[in-house]
């Protein structure tokens, strides 16, 4: 599982990676603002005299799942930024809240640009006061998203602060929405009929994007460099992998050791070991046994038997300078035991 990918690296952090993304998606738009400037030649093809899928300015077309799906990677993306950022220790506020409220208005607007919920919200303030503002009344939206998006917008600004790139991406984003909103309310290109459409519908989907890339900015400066991790075994020295082979036959040996032999005496439990010892020297290599106990100024040589007082598991243990297993101590304190009921010790 370690191996296994997380949602982090979901995110792109190359520089190459995230432009070659970016012009994607700015490549889908122009595409499909060149399939609404086509709509009138196709629509001839057809019975009804037009293509709901191409029209940008209608519910249901291609352009309103687009903005859509691109909100809700917008929302994700927030998510991400929530989830790293509420683990960090430094942020004694909790300022990392914000990014849980982004990625909700993220999701409703995604919801919005799938089932027109401003129409609706548009249709009952005009039924609840009587009046509709500038034409159709799209202002009254227009004023719902503006506090909202408003304050946001100042709070994710001042909470990125140190990466250029996500301040720049959603402040383009909000001057792509105010020239939306500003064809909308036919502030820009009045009774220009396609054009103004396209100028519209082209300047919110941009945004959208631009929101996107901003929260992957973001994302990406939050995450920080990754460390790459090798997916290869550690490579062992030749002298531990002999090691580690000796000390698995000793054990082997003895366990294969009956604990009372058939005359009543005690066992030898003696096992053949090396005459090297696993204990370094100080400039690298190892010493004999000999040369080690002179060096550690053994007086008297010391019993290799476990049950003798002399015994050192440190130094002689079974195979080497290794921990005891859990069958080999049991053993070791059972010989001690009889030991001291028999009055040996």
């Amino acid at each position: 599982m370690n191996e296994a990918p997380r949602v982090t690296d979901l995110v792109p952090t190359r520089w190459w990676a995230l432009a070659l993304w970016f012009l994607a998606f700015v490549a889908v738009v122009a595409g499909l603002e060149a399939l609404y400037a086509w709509m009138p030649q196709i629509a001839t093809k057809t019975t009804d005299g037009r293509v709901a899928a191409f029209d940008l300015d209608g519910e249901g077309s291609l352009g309103a799942w687009y903005s859509s799906i691109t909100l809700v990677l917008a929302s994700a993306a927030a998510l991400v930024v929530y989830a790293v950022r509420r683990r960090r220790v430094d942020d004694y506020h909790a300022r990392y809240r914000i990014w849980l409220w982004t990625a909700l208005v993220w999701l409703v607007m995604s919801i919005d640009e799938a089932a027109s919920l401003h129409e609706g919200f548009k249709e009952l303030l005009v039924f609840a006061t009587g009046r509709r503002l500038l034409g159709d009344g799209s202002l009254w939206w227009a004023i719902m998203y503006a506090l909202i998006l408003g304050p946001l917008g100042i709070k994710l600004v001042l909470d990125m602060r140190g990466c250029t790139g996500a301040i720049a991406a959603l402040l383009a984003a909000g001057v792509s929405y105010a020239v939306a909103v500003a064809a909308q309310l036919g502030w820009l290109l009045p009774e220009s009929g396609a054009r103004g459409v396209m100028l519209e519908e082209g300047a919110e989907m941009l945004g959208n994007v631009l929101v996107l890339f901003s929260m992957v900015l973001y994302a990406r400066h939050v995450i920080g460099p990754r460390q790459a991790t090798s997916k290869r075994p550690a490579k062992t020295s030749s002298s531990d992998a002999k090691h580690s082979t000796l000390n698995a036959k000793h054990a082997t040996a003895l366990a294969e050791k009956p604990l009372v032999t058939p005359s009543g005496q005690r066992p030898d439990l003696r096992i053949d070991r090396p005459t090297l010892t696993s204990k370094p020297l100080a400039g690298g290599g190892l010493v004999d046994k000999k040369s080690y106990d002179e060096r550690r100024g053994a007086s008297s040589p010391r019993s290799t038997h476990p049950a003798s007082p002399q015994y050192d598991e440190e130094d002689e243990g079974f195979g080497g300078n290794r921990k005891l297993s859990k069958a080999e101590r049991k053993a070791l304190r059972r010989l001690k035991q009889r030991d001291r009921d028999s009055g040996e010790i």
